[in-house]
């Protein structure tokens, strides 16, 4: 009977996975450069703006033909950081589907901005494998973050940083200042990529969580029974702390808003000669790391990132567990990966048997704090010459000249 049970399960699997693959395998993807003007005035708010719109444009499978049939899934999208050649450059890739409602979002918000679809994807530009990255003469550090405590926490926003009073224009802090100046001086031949893949959240699974967490301060801080005996009012133990307060604030408000899975991937490499991988492990990696707090912190577990230590488990071929990390990080970046979540599809995805692909957990976000740690760099950091910028948008004639 066991056994029986073990091969349904893995039948169901194959099953769901192989009709998955068909599924993403049909989206017809499109790649976007963002070119930025000169003038940036319009900080984190805005696209927080195009994050809780283009959330809406989500899709879920309904029914059985759509989940054992069609293997229909959330679509995803992502924006990209590529620091290269001394030059910074920002894509977005989408499905083609959503192609127009989504760039109305975005010149919505930010009609100064140009959205360019370009035909060759910057990923071709370089090795196919990190293999031949290897054979190159480079050297390659990577890192998948992770949150370590409950998704229902949150992070510090730009809300906390920027001050109460005065227009946008006077009030923007960028929070972004930090990653720009890092990647706008490095060598020429260094290169960074980051990559902020959303793929909004329909399961919502995290609630039940964040529903557990309020209730349980709630009731530690007004004795729990709404009413006392006869009728009588409760009594309050005690009275929240300002720190429980804010944190109280920041789960309810997260549980509004429009929330994403998100895997932040990064990934750096350089000839062996120059390679430094603090630059990325200590320099971009603290810049997102600075918007925790006591209630939630990015991480980078060792699992998730190319650190192998020989005092750690399986503590056995330490250099070749090491090689096939890079070589799978940098073939997750270069697929933008998300997490399989059938059995067959993780083991399809290891590099056996050294490197498997069991690990990947996705971050609960919400737009609010995907803004903050992604959005269109404004004139604050638009100095930096590394970055290309356009004096002004090209705008399309009017529909009714005469012909």
């Amino acid at each position: 009977m066991a056994m029986f049970g073990v091969a349904f399960y893995l039948a169901r699997s194959s099953w769901s996975f192989w009709r998955e693959e068909i599924y993403k395998h049909k989206i017809d993807w499109a790649l976007l450069e963002i070119r930025i003007p000169r003038e940036t005035t319009r900080g984190p708010k805005a696209m927080e703006q195009v994050f809780a719109s283009v959330f809406n444009l989500r899709n879920a499978p309904v029914g059985p033909k759509e989940t054992w049939w069609d293997g229909e899934i959330t679509r995803w999208f992502s924006f990209e950081i590529v620091g290269s050649k001394q030059t910074t450059r920002f894509y977005l890739r989408l499905p083609r589907l959503l192609l127009h409602p989504f760039t109305s979002s975005f010149y919505a918000q930010y009609p100064e901005i140009e959205l360019v679809e370009v035909h060759e994807d910057y990923i071709d530009g370089y090795p196919p494998t990190y293999q031949k990255l290897f054979a190159s003469g480079y050297d390659l550090y990577g890192i998948e973050i992770v949150q370590n405590y409950d998704p229902a926490y949150g992070i510090n926003t730009y809300v906390d940083f920027e001050p109460k009073v005065g227009d946008e224009k006077g009030r923007i802090l960028d929070t972004m200042a930090s990653v720009m100046e890092i990647i706008g001086k490095m060598k020429p031949d260094e290169t960074a990529w980051i990559q902020y893949i959303l793929q909004p959240d329909t399961k919502g699974h995290w609630l039940h969580g964040a529903d557990h967490i309020i209730d349980k301060m709630k009731s530690a801080t007004q004795g729990g029974d709404e009413k006392g005996s006869e009728g009588t009012p409760g009594i309050r133990l005690r009275f929240r702390t300002q720190g429980e307060d804010k944190t109280l604030k920041r789960v309810e408000e997260k549980k509004g808003k429009a929330c994403f899975e998100t895997y932040i991937r990064m990934v750096y490499f350089a000839p062996k000669s120059i390679f430094n991988q603090d630059l990325l492990n200590r320099g971009i990696y603290s810049s997102l790391a600075q918007f925790g707090n006591d209630d939630q912190r990015f991480g980078k577990p060792n699992v998730l990132r190319t650190k192998v230590e020989s005092t750690s488990p399986p503590f056995i071929f330490p250099k070749r567990r090491l090689f096939w990390k890079q070589v799978s990080i940098y073939d997750e970046y270069r697929r933008r990966f998300i997490k399989e979540e059938t059995f067959m599809g993780q083991v399809f995805n290891s590099h056996p048997p050294l490197q498997w692909c069991i690990h990947h957990k996705p971050m609960i976000l919400s737009a609010e704090e995907i803004a903050t740690l992604f959005h269109i760099p404004t004139n604050v950091v638009m100095t930096q010459v590394t970055m290309d910028r356009i004096e002004s948008k090209r705008l399309s004639p009017p529909s009714n000249l005469p012909k």
